[in-house]
């Protein structure tokens, strides 16, 4: 009998048959899910519901998922068939399960939330005094340098470029992710970091690095206090300047900023509509326009923690 691991993550108990580094220990989660890595490449036919050369997405008549991702350096692939109970693994190539987690962690584990109708968005959660604050940003504008920025100042990081909400009758939680902050080079070295490991094993996945958490890690849901955008920095600010968006506005912007929106059909993308109305008309959401300048980063921590704990009262 093969041995069980054991983890938590985005409100999922995981059960897998092969070790994923880098996610949570487990602990009590309101929903479950098994990891199975069984081998074996599924079968597809027909055109993909999403296709981008490398990566392609099946949604099978009987309701699963396909994910699949082909090399086409050696003809090689991998693939996720998802279900309402489990992930199973598919592989052509060994290599590939040096890389298995971080798209678990990614990809994989969000479109097995998005099956189950779990509004994902595409941001990093911090944890502050006891609220959660997500920071989405329009792409350029330092996402991954912020969340680096509030955790080199204290602040625990709830979850990393994956945030799932969870929408109760009592509230909106954000759920925690797993205790790694992931980074490209550039915005590591602006934090601090230098000589990170390297995310994926293998150059087709991309440069990022990751920071391995501790203490500055929160493993626990945490209700939702307020969203932050990100907008593109300007050269003239010498301060950071938050703004609150309007209700269009701001569902507007959670709608551009689904993780994995690719694989959602227009019935999912409806029930991602009225649960981003839902979102904004309970959490402060903000827009937020910070210097172009990198020295001016324990400012924008400030001014985001220092808004979010006047909301959260």
């Amino acid at each position: 009998m093969s041995a069980i691991f054991r983890y938590a993550a985005y409100g999922l108990a995981i059960e897998s048959n092969r070790p994923l580094p880098g996610l949570a220990p487990p602990r009590p989660q309101p929903h479950s899910i098994a990891i199975e890595f069984a081998g074996d490449m599924p079968h597809v036919e027909g055109e993909p519901f999403f296709a981008n050369g490398f990566e392609k997405c099946w949604h099978r008549p009987n309701g699963e998922w396909v994910i699949r991702y082909d090399d086409a350096r050696d003809g090689s692939a991998w693939a996720l068939t998802i279900d309402e109970e489990r992930i199973a693994v598919g592989w052509t190539r060994e290599g590939f399960l040096d890389d298995a987690a971080p798209v678990l962690q990614g990809p994989g584990l969000a479109a097995a939330l998005h099956r189950r109708g779990v509004p994902v968005l595409h941001g990093a959660v911090i944890a502050i005094d006891g609220g959660a604050v997500l920071l989405i940003g329009a792409p350029g504008a330092g996402k991954s340098t912020t969340a680096a920025a509030f955790v080199r100042h204290g602040f625990r990081l709830m979850s990393d470029d994956v945030a799932p909400l969870r929408m109760s009758p009592a509230g909106i939680l954000a759920e925690s992710g797993y205790p790694r902050l992931r980074l490209f080079a550039e915005p590591a070295r602006a934090a601090g970091w230098s000589d990170l490991p390297r995310l994926f094993a293998d150059d087709i996945l991309g440069d990022k690095r990751f920071v391995e958490l501790d203490e500055q890690f929160c493993p626990d849901a945490l209700p939702l206090a307020g969203i932050y955008f990100l907008r593109g920095r300007e050269t003239s600010l010498t301060r950071p300047r938050v703004e609150p968006l309007e209700p269009r506005a701001a569902t507007a912007m959670l709608m551009q900023n689904i993780y994995c929106v690719r694989f959602l059909d227009a019935a999912r993308k409806g029930g991602m509509l009225r649960r981003a109305a839902r979102v904004v008309s309970e959490v402060p959401v903000r827009a937020v326009t910070a210097a172009d300048d990198l020295s001016t980063l324990p400012d924008l921590v400030d001014s985001i923690a220092t808004d979010a704990r006047g909301v959260a009262r």
